[in-house]
């Protein structure tokens, strides 16, 4: 890869560049790098994107960085190394900037990365091969989406929250679409596994979600804990069990729209690990009701749920995703309004006809196999991974209380989690931690005390 230039975020003041060695010689310039700072976190062969907390945490620190009188005189460089993994989780950030604070649309926050080398897409969290392109481009289009529809508020975003929920010690769930569809883990049938790692029961997820305003638990993967431990607690409890890995049956598919469209309150649904047969249904969920294309779907769960929807379920969103938003359609009883819908079409088809050759790839015959007859262990493996790494010290975490003993306390429903700013600044670090032994020589950042 040649040398890139830089791109111009802000005009003579905010700059994005991807080059062998950071801009030290510019004169009147700062430039920060967060490729070791904000990490993420692979089940396997996956790399991205950055979760929607790595994506807060970056825009608030740059916004302070802009806005910090000290550095006012200065050209602000977004540096990143020419690593391909890096280099695409960086693009993604500072266009995830450009919507959040600039208020850009995602693909006026892209067009200027177009005329630089290609970007590598991301992939998904799953074993095999892969051959469904994620790009940087859907998840710039499922965050913009995500705020139209008011999911995702950059002002009243709770990253303590966030980052507290999604550990598997702490429930390991998320909001996908607020209010209405939550995804998490398989509850286990005791506090503890059989690596006495802790994990949450029916009895710790009821009160929870009963507070959240969720009535329903819908189950996809196979039994293992007794409906009745939701149910005695005034939370109802469905099961549409389909193999680990493969796609949904036109009944299975049917059954859950009902389920969703008939309950009063919120769905908590859950497979094994709470993302793959989980994300596709909340996915058709969103394609019917809120005409979320398929492709940005995918972009917008991963970043609120990391290494969501899997193999085989990212091609079938895609191709089902014409049919299901034409149930949205019939649903929201514009059937016979063909203005409406045309308009509609020509639309998408102007905006996003290039999106659909990138995305519209064909299964490969083992991907198409396992649509079928699923990926037998898939899930223990996801979740084996996210418990190696969920206390990883490469992803900037909000501090928790410690007792005595010096032993973290795990927060339960009953004693919640409380938000607290976050004390640290990523770009301003003492030491360079590095994910990748040896993939990035540690470097001195220019800041206007040191010209």
């Amino acid at each position: 890869m040649t040398t890139n230039p830089p791109v111009e975020i802000i005009s003579n003041r905010l700059y994005w560049i991807s080059d062998k060695n950071p801009p030290r010689n510019h004169a009147n310039s700062y430039y920060f790098c967060i490729d070791n700072e904000l990490v993420y976190q692979p089940f396997c062969s996956d790399f991205g994107p950055l979760s929607i907390g790595m994506t807060y945490k970056f825009c608030i620190e740059l916004e302070k960085l802009i806005k910090n009188p000290a550095y006012s005189s200065y050209k602000i460089y977004h540096y990143t190394t020419l690593n391909p993994q890096k280099r695409s989780n960086a693009a993604y950030l500072i266009g995830a900037f450009q919507i959040l604070v600039l208020n850009r649309s995602a693909q006026e926050s892209w067009n200027p990365f177009t005329i630089l080398p290609a970007f590598l897409d991301f992939r998904d969290a799953g074993y095999g091969g892969c051959t469904y392109r994620c790009t940087i481009l859907h998840c710039l289009k499922g965050l913009e989406k995500a705020i139209q529809l008011g999911w995702f508020d950059y002002k009243k975003f709770n990253i303590h929250e966030y980052e507290f929920y999604e550990k598997v010690e702490n429930g390991d769930w998320n909001w996908v679409i607020p209010n209405k569809m939550l995804a998490f883990a398989s509850p286990s049938p005791a506090s503890s596994d059989n690596d006495g790692f802790k994990v949450w029961t029916p009895e710790d997820y009821a009160p929870l979600f009963k507070s959240l305003g969720i009535t329903a638990v819908v189950r996809l993967n196979n039994k293992t804990y007794e409906a009745e431990r939701f149910t005695q607690r005034g939370v109802k409890h469905y099961d549409l069990y389909f193999l680990d890995g493969s796609v949904p049956s036109d009944n299975i598919i049917k059954e859950f729209l009902r389920i969703a469209e008939t309950e009063t309150g919120a769905l908590a649904v859950h497979c094994k690990a709470g993302l793959g047969r989980t994300g596709t249904l909340i996915g058709i969920y969103s394609m019917k009701h809120f005409d979320f294309p398929a492709a940005d779907f995918i972009g917008w769960i991963r970043l609120c749920r990391p290494g969501s929807v899997l193999g085989p379920q990212q091609q079938f969103l895609v191709e089902i995703e014409n049919e299901v938003r034409k149930w949205g359609q019939e649903y929201r009883g514009i059937r016979n309004d063909m203005k409406i819908i045309n308009s509609e079409k020509k639309e998408e088809s102007k905006n996003t006809g290039m999106r659909k050759v990138d995305t519209r790839l064909e299964m490969s015959p083992a991907e198409h196999f396992v649509s079928i007859h699923g990926d037998y262990g898939q899930a223990e493996r996801l979740v084996g991974a996210k418990k190696s790494y969920q206390s990883s010290p490469n992803s900037p975490a909000i501090p928790v209380k410690t007792s005595p003993s010096g032993r973290t306390q795990s927060y339960t429903p009953n004693n919640p989690v409380k938000s607290k700013p976050q004390s640290s600044n990523i770009f301003v670090k003492s030491a360079v931690r590095n994910i990748t032994p040896g993939s990035i020589r540690p470097y001195t950042r220019k800041s206007p005390s040191s010209k």
